[in-house]
């Protein structure tokens, strides 16, 4: 059998193809043989085979785990080994943990790894005694094949089942091996801090349900373990470049384990971070003239190293720099602990200033950036977005300025304007010197002002002095260099300097960058600087007025529409935000173009419609072509053919029957009320089949939102429709979907908005519905009944409140007449609605149903009396501290009060609600009271510390606690709420384009003074002071203060 194996391999390595096919077809033969595995074992171990022989039998052998070892493998397909053979393979394979080739050493661990997932520890017992025994007194090559399988077992094996055995034996090994640098490699001792690391990330993960785990085998080692790690990156050698790099490979893994450390146990790393801050610092000053030197000032020549590790992984100090600015970003939110070092104290001068110069250096761009962004402008977009993926050196130190602005604003704004002129003095020289990269310093400085023009454009327009001078950065910078035409980056760069200084710009400026940005679209030779107009257009058509941009408006559409046919990916991401924004100027002027602007819309939408990026992007610029009243009726004409063609029963593309749904409905919303006579006879066939025979999440949700939009443009031309074979309207069919939809079969997700859809038939159906009006209620009721999601319930609770702020008595008698297998339908509905009403999306919607409770709760009728809802939770010793696996044995437990209480209670939190957040709204905490990470409330219990990783900025009252607010301490102030006006423009996207929503006074009602006469009118009502006993402290306190005033 091990000769067979060995001449089958030795010929699937053969020239000769018709060899290698007839070979492989005898391995499949041979797979089923018993001894398959242990020949494959046999032939990987042995040292007299060539490399290429042993490698292609562990490979195999590795196929062989996942295909045919165990069951448990999601591969498995068979026959299974005997436990014999399991047994020889296991025992043979682990020696391969110490053969001298790295290649077969690091095989042999994956496949060991392979095994222990399926096998260990219930077939496989003494696996980890065996890997400890190697890291004891094995050779440095078993240390480091058995390195490669605990780094595996660690992080997917392990669990805390297992930890009171493994944690006690295996970090003081591996803490040992970490400190014998002369006796193990920098490859072999990083690995043991990516499994200190992989443990750690485990420990973090059940703190919550096993906190003791933290306590128990953490929290003793985890200063040892510090103290070596700021040892080991205090260390540096500078006379040898391979070591020099081995030691950065160390130092990466060690700042990764830092950083995750701190994220996830901020109390126990919090006496650490400072030192670890200064040797990052100094690393980060140190790097700076070797990076320059590499990537940067090379003049075209790149002397820079490259090595691998004994793993084949490459190594440099670029991947240090990532994790060294990480960690800075981390340092600087932890602000109680670092802020003497960033900014300075006691007459010592912090970090600060030096770093921010030192962040600009590295944002400069490298050789290979600029070689290959100008090759691919998809890359130049990709590499330069925000939320890039792809990380760089460049876009680590950018994130790194901006979080030093967000925590100490004035400082760094400050340091910048020091630092820019220190490189563009720099960059003056250079290019007097003729160096070509004098242009990068200059290019960095304008990136990092506009990554700050935010904040300095708030400062300006508030009246204050900018610690920038920006009108100097346009008069000798901006302005010369967008003439720079061999310099494409900085020209392009210029342009988008520009307009992120768009609402301080004089308008005269502005005009002219808005011109420039158009010509460079239109004739500029380079992508770069194409890419970079389109993005300084899209800055521009949001921060200025359009007059300013209307001028240009038939020139870019002439020049951008074609470019759609000649890019793709994140250009043509680009160029349809640009269009899209720039068609929105001028109705008229963009109505001009429909003969090039809707086949572009159509054919992009039919290319990219299973493009989830770009179908949002092709979506939004047809939902603007469609909103043009003046282009809309041709749009219209050019694409309901290809609509109706897509929206087909038959169509088995379902995400272009749903995309094509979304671009019907934008159509109708885009059109006239009532729509044109035979508008719905077009389509409304082929759109009631898909619905009605599809069973699509999407399909149905877009379905409905696009019945509703039809319902509401003209709801009698949709239900007097009428088929011509069947006889049944269109009205008959609407019902047949709503039923299809309330069907308990059908799933909650593609149900969603059929309460809106019934909500929408109901209020303009009138007169149409009023027949079917109780069935439709009654089948809303029935499915509300075991209703689930929130986001479910609430559109289906709509239909009841809306009709109960005028028909609130009709409604209460209707539903008691309901029985859902022996549960009243008002219980149901009652439940459903109280229950979640704190939760409700929307503004219109809490007011809708705030002001429909009211209207229950004054009918003061019995029946509603009577019903039971969950109240307030009972507090207890353990109910204050709740972790999950807590909660699980021992459930909250809560108060059961009657429906009325409950309403008076969700009605008191509204009215709380609404007078925090117009106290508190533009209350926003400046560089001195920001609060940071170490904020959190952490007792002795490891389980309570909290990862955070948020901004600096922080709204001051926005804590949901229980409080109480005294009413006479803001009634007879200025009457505007937090939402502006009558409660303003907090509108939803969706209730922006509801017109009824809009038109509906309900939406102009003043919530916190309705509620205030509510109470006032109800405080000696029966019904308000035989619920007054049942309130808690803060609702007695908030309703009291309408007596004193």
């Amino acid at each position: 059998m091990d000769q067979a194996v060995f001449q089958t391999l030795t010929d699937t390595l053969s020239a000769d193809p018709n060899a290698r096919m007839a070979a492989e077809l005898r391995l499949k033969d041979l797979q089923s043989v018993p001894e398959y595995p242990l020949s494959l074992c046999k032939l990987t171990l042995t040292r007299e085979c060539n490399i290429s022989q042993r490698h292609s039998a562990v490979v195999l052998l590795k196929s062989f785990i996942d295909q045919q070892w165990s069951t448990k493998s999601p591969k498995f397909r068979g026959p299974e080994p005997s436990a014999e053979i399991k047994t020889t393979v296991r025992g043979q394979i682990l020696t391969g943990l110490s053969d001298p080739t790295n290649r077969i050493r690091s095989s042999c661990a994956f496949v060991v790894s392979k095994i222990a997932h399926l096998d260990w520890p219930d077939s496989w017992p003494e696996l980890f005694d065996v890997l400890m025994a190697h890291l004891k007194a094995g050779s440095t090559d078993e240390v480091h094949g058995s390195m490669r399988v605990l780094a595996e077992f660690v992080s997917k094996d392990i669990t805390h089942v297992q930890l009171p055995r493994i944690a006690p034996v295996l970090f003081p090994e591996l803490h040992r091996i970490l400190v014998s640098e002369q006796t193990y490699s920098h490859a072999t001792r990083s690995r043991c801090v990516s499994i200190f690391r992989s443990a750690v990330d485990m420990l973090y993960t059940i703190k919550e349900e096993h906190p003791e785990a933290v306590k128990e085998y953490l929290s003793p080692i985890f200063s040892q373990w510090n103290d070596s790690f700021i040892a080991i990156l205090n260390k540096r050698t500078t006379d040898n470049p391979e070591i020099e790099v081995a030691e950065w490979g160390l130092k990466v893994d060690i700042i990764k384990c830092i950083n995750l450390s701190i994220q996830g146990f901020p109390k126990l790393t919090s006496s650490y971070i400072l030192p670890v801050l200064s040797t990052v610092w100094q690393e980060i000053i140190y790097l700076r003239p070797k990076y320059i030197a590499e990537n940067i000032a090379t003049n075209g020549d790149i002397s820079g190293f490259c090595f691998q590790d004994s793993d084949g992984d490459n190594i440099g100090f670029e991947s240090l720099l990532l994790v060294q600015f990480e960690f800075l970003q981390i340092a600087c939110r932890r602000r109680k602990l670092t802020q003497s070092i960033f900014v300075g104290q006691d007459g010592h001068p912090g970090i600060l200033e030096e770093l921010v110069w030192n962040a600009l250096s590295y944002m400069q761009m490298t050789d290979d950036q600029a070689e290959n962004w100008n090759a691919d402008p998809n890359q130049f977009i990709a590499d330069e977005d925000a939320e890039s993926c792809t990380r760089h050196v460049r876009n680590a130190a950018q994130d790194v300025l901006v979080t030093l602005g967000d925590y100490y604003k004035s400082q760094t704004l400050l340091a910048l304007n020091l630092s820019i002129h220190r490189d563009i003095s720099t960059s003056i020289s250079d290019k007097a010197s003729g160096k070509d990269y004098w242009w990068k310093a200059q290019e960095s400085s304008l990136l990092a002002v506009g990554l700050m023009a935010e904040k300095l454009c708030e400062g300006i327009k508030g009246g204050s002095s900018s610690p920038i001078d920006i009108g100097a950065l346009f008069d000798h910078l901006v302005l010369a260099n967008l003439s720079e035409h061999s310099l494409p980056f900085l020209q392009g760069r210029s342009f988008v300097f520009a307009s992120q200084f768009a609402p301080i710009l004089p308008l005269n400026l502005a005009a002219q960058y808005v011109s420039s940005a158009v010509e460079a679209i239109l004739n500029a030779p380079s992508a770069v600087v194409k890419v970079s107009a389109l993005k300084a257009l899209n800055n521009f058509n949001s921060h200025l007025d359009k007059q300013y941009i209307a001028p240009y408006q038939r020139s870019i559409l002439q020049g951008v529409a074609p470019l759609v046919q000649v890019t793709t990916e994140e250009t043509l991401t680009l160029i349809f935000r640009t269009l899209t924004t720039t068609a929105k100027i001028d109705d008229q002027v963009a109505a001009e173009f429909e003969s090039i602007l809707g086949p572009v819309a159509l054919e992009s939408w039919a290319k990219y419609h299973n493009d989830t990026c770009m179908a949002g992007e092709t979506m939004d610029f047809f939902d603007t072509l469609a909103a043009n009243p003046y282009m809309n009726p041709i749009l219209n004409l050019r694409a309901m053919p290809v609509l109706c063609g897509a929206i087909n029963p038959d169509n088995t593309d379902r995400v272009a029957v749903s995309a094509a749904i979304q671009l019907l409905r934008s159509l109708a919303r885009g059109g006239p009320s009532p729509l044109p006579a035979g508008y719905v006879a077009q389509f409304f066939p082929s759109l009631m089949a898909v619905l009605l025979t599809i069973d699509d999440r999407d399909v149905l949700q877009n379905g409905q939102e696009c019945l509703k939009i039809l319902i509401q443009k003209d709801v009698r031309q949709v239900a007097e429709w009428r088929d011509a074979a069947s006889g049944k309207t269109g009205l008959d069919l609407l019902i047949q979907f709503i039923a299809k939809l309330l069907d308990p079969s059908q799933t909650e997700s593609a149900a969603l908005f059929v309460g809106d859809l019934v909500a929408k038939l109901i209020k303009k159906g009138d007169n149409l519905v009023a027949p079917i009006l109780p069935d439709l209620l009654r089948a809303v009721t029935i499915r509300l009944s075991d209703a689930k999601l929130p986001s479910f319930i609430q559109p289906m609770v709509m239909v009841f409140a809306q009709l109960c702020l005028n028909q609130h008595e009709t409604v209460i008698n209707f539903l008691d007449t309901v029985d859902v297998r022996g549960q009243n339908g008002l219980q149901i509905v009652l439940t459903a609605w109280l229950l979640n009403h704190a939760d409700f999306q929307g503004l219109y919607y809490q007011k809708v149903s705030a002001i429909a409770l009211t209207k229950v709760f004054t009918s003061g009728d019995p029946r509603i009396a009577a019903i039971q809802i969950k109240g307030d939770m009972i507090l207890t010793e353990n109910s204050r501290r709740t972790t999950r696996s807590t909660a699980r044995k021992a459930p909250n437990q809560y108060t059961v009060i009657s429906a009325p209480v409950k309403i008076v209670k969700l009605l008191c939190a509204d009215l709380i609600a609404r007078i925090e957040e117009e106290n508190h709204s533009g209350e926003f905490n400046d560089d001195e009271s920001e609060e940071d990470d170490d904020d959190e409330d952490e007792d002795d219990d490891d389980d309570d510390e909290q990862e955070q990783d948020r901004k600096g900025d922080n709204w001051k009252g926005s804590k949901h606690h229980e409080r109480s607010v005294l009413l006479s301490d803001v009634i007879g102030e200025n009457d505007a709420d937090y939402y502006g006006g009558a409660d303003g423009d907090g509108s939803d996207e969706l209730e922006e384009v509801d017109a009824d929503v809009l038109a509906d006074p309900v939406y102009q009602t003043h919530m916190k003074k309705f509620l205030i006469d509510f109470f006032r009118g109800q405080l000696h009502s029966p019904g308000l002071v035989g619920c007054f006993g049942e309130l808690n402290d803060a609702e007695k306190q908030t309703l009291s203060g309408l007596l004193e005033n």
